[in-house]
């Protein structure tokens, strides 16, 4: 049988402006497409390149990662990685980073898509921070943010697959009506349905996260964030009420010493506070662009009010460092 699909983006381009406007499967209703919809709409529009049937699911397609992924590193330097060659991508515990899919997407006027992490993605707890929708029109290629909310480095090589999209046609309009062409003008049908295949559900929530990372715990990272937060703010509470005690009893040479202690202490604790409000904001920003809330992250939010008071608390600490530093700076 011939490769009824595009055998370059030309080529996927040319089907495209053929049948953007014009719906060749009129027949097909409005609906949730299956693995045979799918696969005729994508071989006769081309609005997947490159597409492989083989990873056609009953009712979605799995899109690897490949191309340009950007992140901001520890000293919020901007990072730009291309993902291609067989090249690896490390998404680091806690943070962000925006990659993007391997193929170029062209959506007919009729078609719109849904997308959402692999279940294997999921149980490892890395949330996509996008809204899951893309109207029909849309052409280009898909960036998406992924957000790792755990201690665990998580690896993604060139090619791999990352998300499941899911295709509905929309109700029709006659923008795109061709129920009154002759049925011998339409492209022939040759796109089969791909059941579920059998023995493919894990047992329970211990099968899915023994799959998603077999050798290694899958725990939140703000526990520790908050841990080492409140840590500090208690050493650095300690520590000014030592020198303060110091600089009563000791007098200048002391107090040398203790400003220059001070002074490092200081920039040690201010760092912190910066570096735990970063968290914070990113974080609150990642749950607020939520589409619904869930009781992971209503508890991620009230971890959340926690780290606030404890920024709070490492600030007032910062107040009481400058009040000691100046207390030396007058003697």
């Amino acid at each position: 049988m011939t490769n009824p699909f595009a055998q370059d983006d030309n080529e996927a381009k040319q089907k495209f402006e053929c049948y953007k406007s014009r719906d060749p499967f009129p027949n097909i209703v409005p609906a949730l497409l299956n693995s045979a919809d799918i696969y005729d709409y994508v071989a006769t529009t081309g609005m997947i390149h490159p597409f492989d049937p083989a990873k056609l699911k009953s009712a979605s397609y799995s899109v690897p990662i490949r191309g340009k992924a950007v992140y901001w590193d520890e000293n919020n330097q901007k990072i730009i990685e291309d993902i291609d060659n067989d090249k690896e991508f490390e998404l680091r515990p806690n943070s962000i980073a925006f990659v993007t899919l391997e193929p170029m997407l062209r959506l007919p006027d009729y078609i719109a898509f849904r997308f959402n992490l692999k279940i294997t993605n999921v149980y490892r707890g890395i949330l996509l921070g996008t809204g899951p929708l893309v109207d029909p029109g849309f052409a280009g290629k898909l960036s998406i943010p992924l957000h790792n909310l755990t201690t665990n480095n998580y690896k993604f090589k060139d090619g791999e697959d990352l998300i499941w999209m899911e295709f509905t046609k929309i109700s029709t309009n006659e923008r795109w009506d061709t129920m009154n062409l002759e049925s011998n003008s339409l492209p022939v049908r040759t796109g089969r349905y791909i059941e579920f295949p059998s023995g493919k559900a894990l047992p329970d929530v211990e099968g899915y996260l023994e799959k998603a990372d077999k050798h290694r715990s899958i725990q939140s990272s703000i526990p520790e964030v908050f841990k080492n937060a409140e840590k500090a703010a208690t050493e650095a509470s300690n520590t000014v009420k030592f020198f303060q005690r110091a600089i009563t009893i000791g007098g200048s040479i002391t107090a040398l010493f203790v400003f220059i202690s001070l002074g490092a202490l200081y920039f040690q604790v201010n760092s912190l506070v910066q570096d735990s409000v970063n968290y914070v904001n990113s974080v609150k920003k990642e749950l607020d662009n939520l589409p619904q809330k869930t009781n992971s992250t209503k508890q991620f939010e009230e971890k959340i009010r926690l780290l606030e008071a404890e920024n709070k608390r490492l600030n007032q600490t910062n107040l009481d460092l400058d009040k000691v530093i100046e207390k030396i700076q007058k003697k």
